[in-house]
């Protein structure tokens, strides 16, 4: 389990709940209004609001100042400096409260693109599967409760992957999966088998438009920005 997989448990928890009263759709809205209030919420309490506040009055104040100056290139250079020492206070107010209060939404992300982007296919439909090298044989097997796929060279078995969640990739491990794990476990490290990838329907929330804006992104980006504007504007953030 990676690190950002941690609160996974508490979110399919709650969504365990929500679904008990509400379709896939209704409930994407529901976190996407979460993810927009809470980061929001999560940044003012962090981050300190009157220090942010006038940094930026002083960062304004440098620019009209230089804005309005009429003189020589070289007698501006100390207002050129301020603006510079005051946007950049300012940026360092911002960075770390922004940073801490991000982590939370990314965890919910890579939670959502796992249980909401894709869907196991039915018992009697079986998926393509591409494995590199091309000389390494699939198999899908349902004969368990969760279907799994066998990888072969047509006399040594050289992987059973169960299939437990809908994700279309697995391949030997990477650095950055201490950050995100593949819920589908890694090939061995010395396995002659690469990759592979599984063809998995994508799952569509909307009944129009082109197969990349019917995704769970289409209705929880713009809720999130909605709900995070209202957050911003309510809560009045600096």
């Amino acid at each position: 389990m990676g690190l950002f997989n941690l609160p996974e448990p508490l979110f399919a928890l709650i969504d365990m709940a929500l679904a008990a009263a509400l379709p896939p759709a209704l409930r994407l809205i529901i976190w996407a209004a979460i993810a927009g209030a809470g980061t929001l919420l999560l940044y003012r309490l962090l981050s300190p609001q009157r220090a942010i506040a006038e940094a930026k009055r002083e960062a304004r104040a440098a620019r009209q100042q230089l804005q309005h100056f009429d003189g020589e290139f070289a007698d501006a250079a100390p207002l050129i400096a301020a603006q510079f020492r005051t946007a950049f206070r300012h940026l360092g107010l911002v960075l770390l409260p922004s940073l801490v209060a991000a982590l939370p939404l990314i965890a919910l992300l890579s939670w959502l693109e796992v249980d909401y982007s894709r869907t196991l296919p039915a018992a009697d439909h079986p998926p393509a599967v591409r494995v590199v090298p091309a000389s390494v044989l699939p198999e899908w097997v349902t004969e368990s409760s969760a279907p799994r796929l066998r990888l072969h060279d047509g006399a040594t078995e050289l992987a059973d992957i169960p299939i437990t969640k809908p994700v279309p990739r697995v391949e030997k491990r990477q650095w950055w999966n201490w950050l995100i794990a593949n819920p589908l476990g890694y090939l061995p490290g010395d396995s002659a088998v690469e990759r592979v990838e599984i063809d998995l329907a994508p799952i569509a929330y909307l009944p129009f438009g082109p197969a990349w804006m019917r995704s769970w992104l289409a209705i929880f980006l713009p809720t999130m920005i909605a709900i995070s504007l209202l957050t911003w504007r309510w809560a009045r953030v600096e």
